[in-house]
């Protein structure tokens, strides 16, 4: 076969050049289409070793090599039919050798086939495991940011009046949301130089010792920056899991409802709440310095 190959390597490279650039869109980037002539080119010449050789490595390196490069398995196949084609017009008839000449082809073009497709199916591991890293990689911010959005929106810290704060909590209080709280309101009682902060735990649905120590926490840090602590809301199963419990309040005043700690907070700044004359409407109370 060498001896017959050897006249029509050129040809055969030409041809070969205009196939992958007829099949140009099935490479993958990596392989710019001036390059598919020196490609066609190496293909010629490996053939033309196995030709003598009938050395397999060599083959299925060039296949690994050319799908690292970008060389797409369609265009490849689109390649290898063409080729076989060529090898059948320029043999001459179906000699003994012809036909060996054509099954050196095949087995040389089936290698080469069979290395690109393990290469371009390594490839497509890799890219579907790198997109899934990144999928889970943004599930997860996304999620870490949706906990951040729901935990800013459930802990609303509102200044009721020049220095007074008031933070109603909402939902089950455990240690983790406790500590993100803390450390929210002590950022707003830094800031605002707040002197009283209301904590009112109405819409807290259940008071087991975990929340009954993240409020003594949190009040005893407010505590420590020189701001007084209010909390109110206290259901009365609260209360009982607070005396049971028996949590160290001193210092902490505790009352009934939020409207009674803005009075209360109101009274340390030196103001007092009073009636409205009757025929005033929508003004039932306003706030006067004592």
């Amino acid at each position: 076969m060498q001896s017959w190959i050897g006249p029509e390597r050129q040809a055969l490279a030409k041809s070969a050049a205009k196939v992958l650039k007829d099949n140009a869109l099935h490479n993958r980037s990596g392989l710019p289409p001036f390059r598919l002539p020196q490609v066609a080119q190496q293909i010629l010449d490996e053939l033309f070793h196995f030709s003598s050789a009938g050395d397999t490595a060599p083959v299925v390196s060039l296949g690994q090599k050319l799908g690292q490069q970008g060389l797409g398995l369609r265009a490849l196949l689109g390649l290898s039919r063409v080729l076989l084609r060529e090898v059948l017009a320029r043999l001459p008839g179906s000699t003994p050798g012809a036909l060996e000449a054509v099954a050196h082809v095949n087995d040389y073009l089936t290698l080469l086939v069979d290395a690109v497709a393990e290469q371009e199916k390594r490839e497509v591991g890799v890219q579907r495991d790198e997109m899934q890293l990144a999928l889970e990689r943004a599930i997860h911010n996304r999620e870490r940011e949706l906990r951040r959005v729901i935990i800013e929106l459930s802990t609303p810290i509102m200044p009721v009046y020049d220095h007074i704060l008031v933070l109603p909590l909402i939902g089950k209080l455990d240690t983790e949301r406790a500590g993100r709280i803390t450390e929210c309101l002590l950022r707003e009682v830094v800031d605002r130089q707040a002197r009283t902060a209301i904590i009112d735990v109405t819409g807290v649905p259940a008071m087991d010792a975990e929340a009954v120590d993240a409020l003594v926490r949190t009040a005893r840090a407010l505590d420590l920056l020189g701001t007084h602590p209010v909390l109110v809301g206290i259901r009365p199963e609260a209360a009982r899991a607070l005396s049971d419990q028996d949590a160290h309040l001193a210092g902490i005043v505790v009352l009934a409802n939020l409207q009674s700690g803005i009075l209360h907070a109101l009274r340390r700044e030196g103001l007092e709440v009073c009636g409205s004359p009757p025929p005033q409407r929508g003004a039932a109370r306003s706030y006067r310095g004592r």
